[in-house]
């Protein structure tokens, strides 16, 4: 889903939970203690998720995907609230709902989006226990209960039989995460004890507390990466933070003096905040996508502009790729098309066939070069398998086996996932290209966040003369190490017994800088 998409279904959303809002306080100006709590909570959600989402200029889907998770508990809380029977089957709804997307939200946390082993499964058990209590809603509810009961279960089941079977991986994100999954933890403390005292005249306030976790443990690590770019709000375009604060201040003070005015107090100060921000969210849509297609007045510099400007260099190499395609690419298949006049004899079938497949070969190469191909779909190890392969064949002359040792559960955070995968290209070829030998042998592992890559092989190439030999006829290990080491790694040649080079590379994979910018897939 487009992120502009996303973000006016959030607007739409919150405007519906203010009409909801102000349905309620018509029917009810006399709001009871309980019903001011629950505006007060849903209200809160609702002013975080114009934040988050406005900040979110990266478009990040785990971001994305817990402001929707918080849109789902602002009407969930509100609800709770409500005695009308009307209400009560949507209420019981968003029970499954929400804990089927807080156990995604969970494990697209703890795996950046990408592939593990289970997860087919674990989208099918979820899906399909949660398709079952909605189904057991129109039932009765004694099968509804009984359905939630078992997706509860089976949720807890997958979240746990995950982090137990990858727990090096997931061991790596708490170890990154720790300070702010602490501080979430203390904050649950202190919040389970206020909604405690402040909810105990809503029927089974205690039994749905449950479904609150996920947000409130991960909340401070999704809010730690917001504040990385609190400045790239679109509208720090035209406002700076002090002006921001100053505008905010004045429309809060208004709302609040509007509120005492009309006599009908919190109520409705929390009314037209949530109308507040959600107009400044509209305008941030608004700004957003102008900045992105250019249709806006000139502004001052900025870490969005930066960000924007970034987005327009990556779409000028796309522009200079389509433009080598045009000039080289094009000049082959208009040769093709003048063949295919005599396509009927044989030698130019052959010649037309023979340009086919250097043009397919060729631009698979030029792709693969551009943008490597790592499926999210697929775990990291069965991605540089594939690389492998793909490799293999584009030496079908040469007869090497290689001998990939990978452990199924590694994990590598963004962006060393892909610097790994063209350090293995890079080698892997060459390999192929100046290697005599016919073995090589690759390990790859990551513990405790150190990486580790060795590539070892049994040519006639030696270590010495690698270390000694110009960096300009050697340009592309010369750039690797610059690289590794610019990344406080390390790179290590030496000598393989009995023979060949054996290649090191050690690099820490930091997870606190790594976590606060996930790479949408």
């Amino acid at each position: 889903m487009k992120h502009i998409t996303l973000n006016l279904l959030l607007c739409a959303n919150s405007i519906l939970l203010i009409m909801y809002m102000g349905l309620t306080m018509n029917r009810n100006i006399a709001f009871n203690a309980t019903g001011t709590v629950s505006l007060f909570l849903s209200s809160l959600m609702l002013i975080d998720i114009t934040y988050i989402s406005s900040c979110n200029v990266r478009e990040n889907k785990v971001i994305s995907l817990f402001c929707g998770l918080l849109a789902l508990h602002s009407w969930y809380i509100l609800l709770s609230a409500q005695d009308d029977a009307r209400t009560g089957m949507v209420f019981s709804a968003l029970s499954p709902a929400i804990w089927y997307v807080s156990i995604n939200f969970i494990l697209m946390f703890l795996f950046q989006g990408s592939g593990y082993k289970f997860k087919k499964a674990v989208n099918v058990c979820l899906t399909g226990t949660c398709i079952c209590s909605l189904i057991g809603l129109f039932v009765s509810n004694e099968i509804f209960a009984l359905f939630y009961g078992i997706q509860f279960l089976a949720g807890w089941f997958c979240f746990i039989f995950i982090v137990v079977f990858h727990r090096k991986r997931t061991t790596f994100v708490f170890k990154a995460e720790w300070k702010c999954i602490l501080f979430s933890l203390v904050t649950v403390i202190i919040l389970f004890l206020a909604y405690y005292f402040s909810t105990m005249g809503i029927n089974g306030h205690l039994s749905n507390f449950g479904i609150y976790l996920p947000v409130l443990l991960f909340s401070m690590s999704i809010h730690g990466i917001i504040r990385k770019e609190h400045s790239s709000v679109p509208l720090s375009t035209i406002f700076s933070s002090r002006q921001s604060a100053l505008i905010l201040l004045a429309g809060a003070a208004t709302c609040g003096l509007s509120a005492l005015a009309s006599g009908i107090g919190l109520a409705l100060f929390f009314l037209m905040l949530d109308a507040m921000f959600v107009l400044v969210y509209a305008c941030n849509i608004a700004l957003d996508f102008n900045l992105k297609h250019g249709k806006s007045a000139m502004v001052r510099e900025s870490r969005y502009q930066a960000t924007l400007k970034q987005l327009q260099q990556e779409e000028q190499l796309n522009l200079e790729f389509a433009n080598f395609l045009h000039d080289d690419i094009l000049q082959d298949l208009l040769s093709i098309k003048n063949m295919m006049k005599k396509a009927s004899h044989p030698d130019i079938q052959k010649i037309i066939t023979k340009t086919l497949d250097n043009m397919n070969t060729y631009i698979r190469e030029r792709m693969q070069d551009y943008h490597p191909a790592m499926l999210p779909k697929l775990t990291m190890k069965n991605n540089y398998q594939s690389l492998l392969e793909y490799i293999s064949q584009s030496f079908p002359h040469r007869n090497i086996r290689i001998t990939f040792d990978c452990p199924d559960s590694l994990f590598l955070a963004a962006p060393y996932d892909i610097f790994i995968y063209r350090l293995l290209k890079e080698f892997v070829t060459n390999i192929y290209k100046h290697s005599e030998g016919e073995k090589a042998w690759i390990t790859l592992t990551q513990d405790d966040g150190i990486i580790a890559l060795c590539i070892r092989d049994n040519g006639t190439a030696d270590a010495g003369v690698l270390l000694s030999a110009d960096p300009s006829k050697h340009r592309g290990l010369a750039l690797i190490t610059e690289r590794v080491n610019n990344m406080d790694g390390s790179v290590k040649i030496t000598n393989n017994f009995p023979h060949g080079v054996c290649i090191q590379i050690t690099l820490p994979m930091k997870g606190d800088v790594s976590y606060q910018y996930f790479i949408s897939r």
